[in-house]
């Protein structure tokens, strides 16, 4: 389902939508965020489950295939995103927070590589030893997974940075400065993108013991607590209160403003 919503979501979307760069959303990058996510977690199923090597290896092969094709067309399309934002002007505040979406291809894809690297070095796909792809000599394999996510991690920092201070000189340089940032739903597109980032970072500090990878890695986690709690707070009050519905007035309506609609 993954690599069928790889092929057939962007050709939609290209089809369907306006030409133009300018008409190119960082959602597009979505179904392929989809094809890295199966691909950790057949990682996670092949590393810490029970499976046999026989089950294990065609999860691995096709799981670096969609690491391929995921990664690779995300690199693609946010070069484009990059020429997008050079024609355009300032972002809306309420939907700059869709610029954090550009480093989760690339969090995920790295901890998905580390995951696959992680497989293929257990014992277990080792004994498959029927092809040369997997065999008892199949280390050097898992070995330039994780050094290739490591790569792909660090691309992604780039695009972190990049998004984070894109938010911040947003809301910042916005009419009245941040305090007259408002919440949007859009704000919840910094906690899939963030915890991705954050979950590769996790795993390289307990893979290479680096202490300033763990506490790097710890910092980004309080960081996604507190957006996750802060977002979800604001998100009940806005349901609360309706604003979040699009009701500027609230729940109710007073007499006087139904009688003025009434006369509309």
């Amino acid at each position: 389902m993954a690599m069928i919503a790889c092929a057939v979501l962007p050709f939609i979307h290209l089809t369907l939508q306006s030409p133009g760069i300018n008409n190119l959303a960082t959602c597009i990058l979505l179904p392929f965020i989809a094809a890295l996510t199966s691909a950790a977690c057949s990682g996670v199923v092949c590393r810490f489950s029970h499976v046999s090597p026989e089950l294990q290896v065609p999860a691995i092969i096709v799981a670096y295939l969609q690491v391929g094709a995921g990664l690779t067309l995300a690199t693609v399309l946010d070069a484009i995103l990059v020429v997008q934002y050079l024609n355009c002007s300032q972002p809306l505040p309420e939907t700059v927070y869709q610029d954090m979406i550009l480093c989760s291809p690339f969090g995920q894809s790295s901890f998905a590589l580390q995951a696959l690297g992680q497989a293929v070095n257990s014992a277990s796909v080792a004994t498959y030893d029927r092809e040369k792809f997997l065999t008892h000599a199949a280390g050097a394999t898992g070995f330039i997974s994780l050094f290739f996510g490591l790569l792909v991690w660090g691309y992604g920092v780039f695009w972190w940075c990049f998004a984070s201070m894109r938010i911040v000189h947003t809301l910042c340089a916005q009419p009245g400065g941040w305090r007259q940032t408002r919440f949007s739903m859009a704000a919840w597109s910094l906690i899939f993108p963030w915890g991705a980032f954050t979950n590769a970072a996790v795993v390289f500090g307990r893979f290479m013991q680096i202490p300033a990878f763990g506490v790097f890695s710890m910092g980004l986690l309080v960081l996604l607590v507190l957006m996750w709690i802060v977002s979800h707070g604001f998100m009940v009050w806005g349901l609360v209160t309706g604003r979040i519905l699009g009701l500027e007035c609230g729940w109710r309506v007073s007499y006087r403003g139904s009688e003025k609609i009434k006369e509309v």
